[in-house]
Order: C-alpha cells, then sequence, then structure tokens
C-alpha cells in the first residue's frame, strides 16, 4: 500500500483484517486522534500527539509515524484503528519512500525491492508519475 498518512488510516485496517501480510509505504504519516472531540486546533496536535505516544509503544515506530510540523498542515484525523492495525505481526511500516514500481513489486529508496501479490495505491500516490516511468 503506497498512500499518505490521512488515506492509509482509512485503507489499512481494512486490508490487515483480511490480508496475510501487509506492508505499507506511508507517504507521509498525519495526526490521528481516537475519537472525535471537538478541540480547537491549539489542542488538538497536542491530543493526538498524546493518542501517539499512548497507543504506540515502540519510539522508532513512534518517530516514523510523527507528523513533520513543517508540511502538516491538516486538523487531526479521527481513527480508533490505524495504530493497533500497523503493530500487528502481519503488518510492516516501511520507513523509506517508494522509489519505483518493478516487475516483481516494489523498490524502496534504499534499494531494498519489496516483492507484493498487490499493490493499493492512495490517490497522492496513483498521481505520481515517477512511479511508472
Amino acid at each position: 500500500m503506497i498512500a499518505p498518512g490521512r488515506e492509509a488510516a482509512v485503507i489499512v485496517p481494512e486490508v490487515v483484517r483480511t490480508a496475510r501480510a501487509v506492508k505499507v509505504f506511508q507517504e507521509e504519516p498525519d495526526w490521528l486522534l481516537p475519537l472525535p472531540l471537538p478541540l480547537p486546533r491549539a489542542l488538538a496536535v497536542p491530543a493526538a500527539r498524546l493518542n501517539l505516544r499512548l497507543r504506540v509503544r515502540d519510539p522508532w515506530t513512534r518517530r516514523l509515524l510523527t507528523p513533520d510540523a513543517r508540511f502538516n498542515r491538516h486538523r487531526p484525523r479521527v481513527d480508533g484503528r490505524y495504530y493497533a492495525c500497523l503493530q500487528e505481526p502481519h503488518c510492516t511500516l516501511v520507513p523509506w519512500p517508494v522509489y519505483a514500481l518493478v516487475a516483481g513489486g516494489i523498490r524502496s529508496a534504499e534499494g531494498i525491492e519489496h516483492h507484493v501479490d498487490c499493490i493499493i495505491l492512495g490517490t497522492t500516490a496513483a498521481h505520481r508519475e515517477d512511479l511508472f516511468a
């Protein structure tokens, strides 16, 4: 699956439920809240940061799921399942960006070819012409 955080949070839980193995190439993480909370933006991001800290115990995974404040301008999205799904034993969060689609699957930026049976593209990834060159 190749998608930005907002799309991945919606798609991944459904895929993880039925797939034998899932690799998530998340283009950019997004802040997530477990419930719809009527918070102003100034409080929504700290609440989402706390949610991430409480739900993802591994510091490295938490770092990979922390949005870069310079680029993340969205309000936090409501999703209570994404972090749990990423921690399932058959789900892997790949920390490198996608470099190209290859015959057997996906080549990530560090040069590893990830062999896959199916690729799910989020709408942002589907419009990346560099993947299909």
